[in-house]
């Protein structure tokens, strides 16, 4: 496998910038490089200090890292003596209701510096900036304010680019009539500030296409709200979702995942999820972000997707897509919101259309004995990834789920001859995947990944700093977001069924580790969880809210024991993991001269999990 640089890493990776609701996003690169959707302008920084300027974008040293996790990044630029720090955040404007983008320049040096804002044009065939009002101005858009104005301005002359003018000492105190232009592409102009000691410099970039600089000019840029403010926001937000206490690099996992539920929130933030720029997620990528919106207790925004999705739904059924995983996971992610939310009124608003769309699957099913093989899904259209008769499994895996799902929903909702015949209609797929030998398990079944920690723990070493992870076709990809969160879920519960099982995923490294789940939506309600350890055997806590039956388990544990109690503790047996647990007894327990005490995991715990 070819090895690739950390320069190379830092510029093909950035992450999003976005409010939940307002509309618009940017990309901040792993430089503190920011571009907005529309791609019509860019910011890039450069900063000059006693030994020299340092250009963001040219390879300077830049540290990154959200701040507590939210979609504030901190882009700190390395200079003898300290950082000039950037921080960037989305915030809507109380004058203008302008989704902007606001960015910081913050000297944390102890030594005055000079910090240039270079502005540059799309990359068409012919570029335009100018100042009007204080405004910068590209193309006829106004896209920056400052909250000063510059004291000199970097722009290409004599054969030298904007950058090679300020970083020489030649920018010019006045900016030129009628602006600067070129006719042969991009235009780059360096916006130069004085930057003391602890001084900070604002700029503020509208997030959506602004003509003219009227509208920009209205914003005080002393009003929109701090970093921190912000941060307050966004962690309120996310006080709805579970929290995980468990082994696993606790620290960067707690970090991770709270970051990952923020990027979702802004890759979800339309109706239809976006890839950038611009562009639609799959159906199946709209589905298992709804999913994942779900399991993390983030339900009013799955719900929102699962309705906006309806109105792809064409006559026939299908959700106006060409595979047929867009319409089978659709069906899979309304059952799966249901079951967490008991929603059974949501249940009985979709049931027609579900209903719709199961028909129209059993269609596509075309089974049949006497049908040549062709006819079984078609030619299948799956991922690209898979083969022809892999995708044909694929879609029959996706198609049983469907019609499980289907099952669960109508008998919800009393629809007890419909639910039936969705239950012949899967016999009849089971049968004629048996009779082909379609194995029940792969890819479209839905199973939790093998090594779902091994998973975890690459994830964790590939999403630092800004906990973003890419695909071929996206540096940030929300489909991946999701990944990681509902793998993350699967760890510590597996609930697809009345049963709900407790950390299936429990291996050797977890012994005699404490772990703690609060407040995880399932499909028995409301569940928090704790594990403590009394020598090799460990203790559970455990409190279910909600009126739903169902059954706990924690089969990779103990596989005897189970409950449908909603709350109590008991002591588990011991781990049997071979040659580990008889080690862990004699550490645990090394000292006979003070018996172990009786198990208390509830006093351990603080009494309540509520």
């Amino acid at each position: 496998m070819n090895q690739t640089s950390d320069d190379q890493l830092a510029e093909e990776s950035w992450a999003l910038l976005g409010t939940i609701g307002a509309g618009g996003r940017a990309a901040i690169s792993r430089r503190g490089v920011i571009t907005p959707e529309s791609g019509a302008w860019s910011l890039d920084w450069w900063v000059g200090a006693e030994d020299r300027w340092h250009v963001a974008s040219g390879g300077a040293h830049v540290r990154q890292s959200l701040v507590e996790a939210t979609p504030v990044v901190l882009s700190g630029l390395r200079l003898p003596g300290g950082e000039i720090e950037q921080r960037a955040w989305s915030a809507v404007d109380g004058t203008t209701g302008l989704p902007v983008l606001v960015v910081d320049f913050h000297n944390a040096t102890k030594i005055p510096v000079a910090v240039a804002i270079a502005l540059s044009g799309s990359s068409s065939a012919s570029s335009a900036i100018d100042v009007v009002d204080g405004v910068v101005v590209v193309d006829g858009d106004g896209v920056a304010l400052f909250s000063r104005q510059p004291s000199r301005y970097g722009i290409a002359a004599d054969g030298r680019s904007a950058q090679e003018v300020t970083v020489e000492g030649d920018a010019v105190p006045e900016f030129p009539e009628g602006g600067v232009s070129s006719t042969s592409g991009s235009v780059t102009v360096g916006f130069v500030f004085p930057l003391p000691h602890t001084a900070t410099l604002r700029v503020v970039l509208p997030m959506r296409r602004v003509a003219g600089p009227s509208e920009l000019a209205r914003i005080d840029v002393s009003t929109l709200p701090p970093h921190d403010r912000v941060v307050a926001g966004w962690k309120a937000q996310l006080a709805r979702a579970p929290r995980f206490d468990f082994p696993e690099r606790q620290i960067e996992t707690e970090e991770a995942i709270d970051a990952a539920r923020s990027h979702m929130l802004v890759h979800a933030a339309n109706d239809d999820p976006l890839r950038w720029p611009g562009t639609l997620v799959d159906g199946v990528e709209r589905s298992e972000l709804i999913m994942a919106l779900d399991e993390q207790g983030l339900s009013a925004e799955a719900e929102r997707l699962l309705l906006a999705a309806t109105d792809l739904q064409d006559a026939d059924g299908s959700l106006g897509d060409s595979r047929l995983d867009a319409t089978a996971s659709w069906v899979v992610a309304v059952e799966r919101h249901v079951a967490l939310t008991a929603n059974d009124v949501f249940a009985e608003v979709l049931v027609e259309r579900v209903a719709s769309a199961v028909h129209w699957l059993s269609k596509r099913q075309r089974v049949g004995r006497l049908r040549p093989a062709r006819s079984f899904f078609g030619v299948g259209e799956g991922p690209d990834w898979l083969a022809g008769e892999d995708r044909r499994a694929y879609d029959a895996r996706w198609t049983a789920r469907a019609y499980s799902s289907a099952v669960l929903l109508l008998d919800a909702v009393g629809q007890s001859d419909a639910a039936q015949a969705v239950r012949l209609h899967h016999a009849s797929l089971t049968e004629e995947m048996e009779r082909r030998s379609i194995a029940a398990d792969g890819p479209g079944d839905g199973a939790r990944l093998a090594d779902a920690v091994g998973q975890l723990r690459s994830d964790l070493l590939e999403g630092e700093p800004l906990w973003t992870w890419s695909s071929a076709t996206d540096a940030h990809d929300p489909a991946r977001t999701a990944a990681f969160l509902r793998n993350v879920r699967s760890i510590v519960v597996n609930d697809h069924g009345p049963t709900i099982d407790l950390l299936p995923s429990f291996g050797e490294d977890w012994l005699g580790q404490p772990i703690a789940v609060h407040r995880l939506p399932t499909v028995g309600g409301s569940l928090s969880f704790a594990l403590r350890w009394h020598g090799a055997r460990p203790a559970l806590l455990w409190e279910v809210e909600g009126d739903r039956t169902f059954t706990l388990t924690c089969s990779a544990i103990d596989s005897s024991w189970s409950t449908s109690e909603q709350r109590g503790e008991v002591l588990l047996a011991a781990p049997i993991i071979d040659h580990v647990h008889t080690h862990l007894d004699h550490d645990l327990n090394h000292d006979h001269d003070h018996p172990q005490r009786a198990v208390d995991p509830l006093a351990e715990s603080g009494g309540s999990f509520s």
